[in-house]
């Protein structure tokens, strides 16, 4: 295998994670940490302004629809793969499309915008941009693991225009691991089918004048897929995190502190984005071809952030955090085969049958038939935001102003090259070392500063959030060709675009009684168009309407949400993860619409069963959308449109429902979802089923069981019914959900 190394192995995760251990109890016996129980106070102070809704008690309290999971439930949603795409399926108006299995690279959307790579999303890590590039390169190829988080939210509807710049559906904020205000040492050991490992742990506390914490996250799986000439099809994970914080005393009347976080992250994947042809699916579902044997993605981050918070007085309080990231990724997967891409092999396997033999690896090919192609890639983002906060009265009024600044640089490095190969008996041969960038050589940059300003106004039952965002964004791509590896210069071509836009928006919410509140909101959507390869590319827009209610009493809570996002443009982009060339370069989509319908609600039934010291928690989601291009029209990436098309990979409907039995000593879940299958591609051929997704119905258990009061016995059965279910035509051929999988372990938490 000739794939560029860009990251080290994670063979010696528990020798690196033993070493982890030493050097932290070490440090902590140092430092002599003591407890403080005023800093959670300052804690959540702090938390607020890198959040929207910050906990669940005022999620109900804020215009709009949006979802605080809050650590005890994240947690309970958590084992096995630790998938964010099951954490988020029992949030309604979320679009999910499966890929690996594993959930390692989520395809992420909220009501009806693209899911690809979660590119039109703003995907956050404690407030702060995680996309390796989200203005020059959004797709999601690193993301963030949510097996280590605390808690998450999602934001829909007006309240999004704080995040940026993806204004359309929402923003996913995920919240990392903070500082324990007390000692806590917390460690959590998995194991399952397919060599499963996994290892979460973490030591931390907080003390007069500071706080430490270091955490790491490992998880590594074999893979439950089979390669037809053996080997591994899953992955390694390795992370690493650790804070430091100094703080004046928390009684202080002018409270600072300061935060240092690390961040180093390492993935090995045996992944491919070669499926099955739909008759080898039906067959061998679980199959992977001997041309993938060498297939595999290498991700290194490196992260750092610097927070600072001062609280001038009651009413005003400053956030700013400095953040830099780099991440350098090389996916070396099959491209093509004599010359067609595997996507067009699979999916007219009959027209390529001599093509299919070769990857299949039924037959010997010619010498150089075989393209596998190094998609190395360095990706770098840097930037500095601060948020002003005032909270005050003004008569009969309470006002949450928020004035944010964020200016922000980040591009994306390619520089690719294609190896030919021979297939020889099952086996790859190389026969051809192709030239450093002799396939992709460009750099694609952005620079970009983002105003808001956004107010939460509340009068008696009254709850009003408007709001304004600007981003101005200076686009440059520089391509230097594939003649010029050394990048002297010679051919190189300058494209630049600027593009500036002002995103208004503004929620209303009034509570009727205890009970009941309703609420309407409505703003601008928003997606930049990235370094355009030509000046036709427009920025994605759009008009989004919500209007929904909640009713609550006690233990029971309900939601219900319609939304309606009205497109001027709707961009597409060209990525072979999408089943394209690769080029990344994006499409005019036209006039389009979305209309969805979001239900929820959630229970503890032992309010009205007589069950004693039981507990009896369950919870039900719907979602429908309803997603189509409203104009005719023909592109190279849509293909021919007419009116009325179905937007590929939007489900029409989804549902989750959950049921639980909690007790003082064991707590244990059964899981539900459901999903309707999904047209893979645009314009009419996109109704035929061969061209779509399956409906599939999966089902979970999860449980734990107190052994002492700080060790819990855990345990996660995925997939309960072994269901064999498409979940993606694309990038090539079809890809299948997880089969049924076996986890167990143990959970530690000293504090």
């Amino acid at each position: 295998m000739r794939a560029k190394s860009i990251c080290n192995s994670n063979g010696a995760g528990l020798l690196q994670w033993s070493i982890f251990v030493v050097v932290v109890v070490l440090f902590s016996s140092a430092v002599g940490l003591a407890e403080d129980g005023e800093q959670g106070e300052r804690e959540a102070d702090v938390q607020r302004r890198i959040t929207v809704v910050g906990s669940s008690e005022v999620e109900d309290t804020i215009p709009g629809s949006i979802y605080f999971m809050e650590p005890e439930e994240l947690q309970q949603e958590l084992g096995g793969f630790d998938d964010i795409h099951q954490v988020l399926r029992k949030i309604p108006g979320v679009n999910i499309q499966e890929e690996d299995g594993f959930g390692l690279r989520p395809n992420i959307g909220f009501r009806g915008v693209s899911t690809e790579r979660s590119a039109r999303i703003t995907l956050m890590e404690d407030g702060v941009l995680s996309a390796p590039a989200p203005y020059s390169a959004p797709s999601a190829y690193f993301f963030p693991p949510v097996g280590r988080m605390e808690s998450l939210e999602v934001l829909k509807g007006a309240s999004i225009i704080k995040y940026g710049p993806y204004t359309t559906g929402g923003s996913l904020n995920l919240l990392s691991t903070s500082i324990p205000n007390e000692f806590r040492a917390f460690s959590r050991f998995e194991f399952g089918q397919n060599d499963a490992r996994k290892v979460h742990a973490l030591i931390g506390d907080s003390f007069e004048n500071g706080g430490v914490l270091f955490e790491t996250y490992q998880n590594s799986n074999d893979g439950f897929k089979d390669l037809d000439t053996g080997g591994d099809t899953g992955f390694d994970i390795a992370d690493y995190v650790a804070k430091f914080r100094v703080n004046s005393l928390p009684q202080a009347e002018f409270y600072q502190q300061l935060e240092f976080k690390m961040n180093y992250y390492d993935q090995d994947s045996d992944e491919t984005y070669v499926g099955l042809t739909e008759g080898d699916f039906e067959n061998t579902p679980f199959r992977r071809y001997a041309a993938t044997q060498l297939d595999n993605i290498q991700v290194d981050r490196r992260a750092f952030t610097l927070t600072h918070y001062a609280e001038f007085n009651d009413t005003f309080d400053l956030t700013t955090v400095g953040y830099h990231n780099r991440t350098s990724r090389n996916w070396f997967k099959l491209e093509k085969a004599g010359g067609q891409s595997a996507s067009s092999v699979l999916s007219s396997p009959d027209e390529f049958a001599e093509e299919l033999g070769w990857i299949r690896g039924d037959t010997n090919s010619p010498v150089d038939a075989l393209a596998l192609r190094n998609n190395a890639r360095d990706y770098e983002a840097y930037g500095v935001q601060s948020t002003l906060g005032a909270d005050f009265s003004a008569g009969t009024t309470e006002h949450a102003l928020e004035f944010s600044v964020r200016y922000h640089e980040d591009e994306e490095d390619r520089l690719q090259d294609e190896d030919l190969y021979q297939m020889t008996n099952r086996t790859l041969v190389q026969t051809t070392d192709g030239a450093v960038g002799s396939n992709a050589n460009r750099v694609g940059s952005a620079e970009a500063w983002a105003f808001t300003l956004q107010d939460r106004v509340s009068w008696e039952d009254f709850t009003f959030t408007p709001g304004v965002r600007y981003e101005y964004i200076d686009y440059l791509r520089e391509d230097f060709k594939t003649a010029d590896p050394l990048r002297v210069g010679t051919d190189l071509v300058r494209t630049s675009n600027t593009v500036g836009a002002v995103i208004p928006g503004v929620g209303a919410h009034y509570q009727v009684n205890e009970e009941v509140g309703v609420f309407f909101g409505v703003h601008k959507g928003f997606s930049p168009p990235g370094p355009a390869g030509n000046s036709t590319v427009e920025e994605e827009e759009s008009v989004n309407y919500e209007w929904g209610g909640n009713y609550n009493s006690g233990a029971f809570r309900s939601e219900l949400v319609l939304f309606y996002n009205d497109y001027d443009n709707l961009l597409g982009a060209d990525t072979v993860s999408s089943g394209g060339e690769g080029t990344g370069d994006l499409f005019n989509g036209g006039e389009s619409s979305v209309f969805g319908v979001e239900a929820s609600t959630r229970y503890d039934l032992s309010e009205l069963i007589p069950v004693g010291s039981y507990g009896l928690p369950v919870y039900l989601t719907y979602t429908y959308t309803d997603a189509q291009f409203e104009s005719n029209f023909d592109s190279d990436f849509f293909g021919l449109v007419q009116d009325g098309d179905a937007i590929p990979y939007i489900a029409e409907n989804q549902l989750a429902f959950g049921v639980g039995l909690t007790h003082e000593i064991f707590a244990f879940n059964v899981d539900a979802r459901y999903q309707d299958g999904m047209p893979t591609i645009a314009g009419q051929s996109g109704t035929m089923s061969t061209e779509d997704t399956d409906d599939f119905f999966v089902l979970d258990i999860e449980g734990r069981v107190r052994l002492s009061e700080d060790i819990h016995f855990v345990a996660a059965l995925n997939n309960v019914l072994d269901e064999e279910y498409i979940v993606a035509r694309r990038p090539a051929g079809a890809r299948p959900g997880a089969p049924r999988l076996l986890f167990a372990g143990v959970e530690v938490d000293l504090g």
